[in-house]
């Protein structure tokens, strides 16, 4: 049975197998923001529980991996799970729609406990053949099943998802800036059919896929092909995860 929704708030951020972490005050933030909505109360020098969690995980590795925490709070305790970073990351994908599950209250744009519907979509997307669920509300993408959608229109501006039952992306924070060094404004619209239809690009941002670009929605071919917004912006990602300045050694946080 899956949990409920308030059961526990999570992250899942980019580590490098052993003591780093991508990002990490980002993703406190997001962890600190859902909890509040999630009316979960985490615990104090919550950051320092988490680095000291990682540390003493049994498992280590030399390569980058995707890294779950998650704040049970029926047990009390953070919990941390690892996986190997997906085949596909910074390519092009195929997408579908699916139409968003949505909870009551402040639920719905957390990363919340209840996560099997994510999952879910993003296998349903597989056996349908394509790589990635776009998950629809009212004929908008509101999501996508493990990243946020990001539209280019025709008129070289940037479009993401104005609902609050979008789930804030940590990798599109992180991109804001390189958007601006590009000369691309950046701002919150409804991701609607029409805004679709005459796009440059559809582009999926995500901590484990980086920056991907959608070809097709449903069968029919989105974006234009001579668009390289998409590959400036995995060059970007590229240039910021390869900046030691931007990974947190949690020794510091578990002394």
């Amino acid at each position: 049975m899956a949990k409920k929704p308030r059961d526990a708030v999570f992250t899942t951020a980019l580590w490098d197998g052993n003591s780093k972490i991508a990002d990490f005050e980002k993703h406190l933030e997001r962890l600190a923001k859902h909890a509040e909505r999630l009316r979960i109360t985490l615990p104090e020098s919550f950051d320092q529980l988490i680095g000291q969690a990682i540390i003493d995980m049994d498992e280590k590795y030399d390569d980058n991996r995707l890294l779950n925490i998650t704040f049970d709070c029926v047990k009390g305790v953070f919990l941390t799970k690892s996986r190997d970073l997906p085949k596909l990351r910074n390519c092009n994908l195929d997408s579908m729609t699916i139409p968003m599950k949505k909870w009551l209250g402040q639920v719905t744009g957390t990363k919340h406990g209840d996560w099997q519907f994510y999952l879910g979509a993003k296998d349903i997307a597989e056996q349908n053949g394509v790589d990635i669920a776009l998950l629809i509300d009212e004929f908008c993408i509101i999501d996508g099943d493990r990243a946020a959608i990001v539209v280019i229109d025709e008129d070289g501006v940037a479009y993401f998802s104005d609902s609050i039952q979008s789930v804030q992306g940590i990798t599109l924070e992180v991109l804001k800036i390189g958007f601006a060094e590009m000369g691309i404004p950046l701002s919150k619209a409804k991701l609607n059919e029409r805004l679709v239809a005459r796009s440059s690009e559809v582009l999926a941002l995500g901590t484990g896929i980086g920056c991907c670009k959608i070809l097709t929605i449903d069968g029919e071919e989105v974006g234009q092909d001579n668009s390289t917004i998409s590959s400036m912006l995995q060059a970007y990602l590229a240039q910021h995860y390869s900046n030691t300045d931007n990974w947190t050694d949690l020794c510091e946080y578990s002394k």
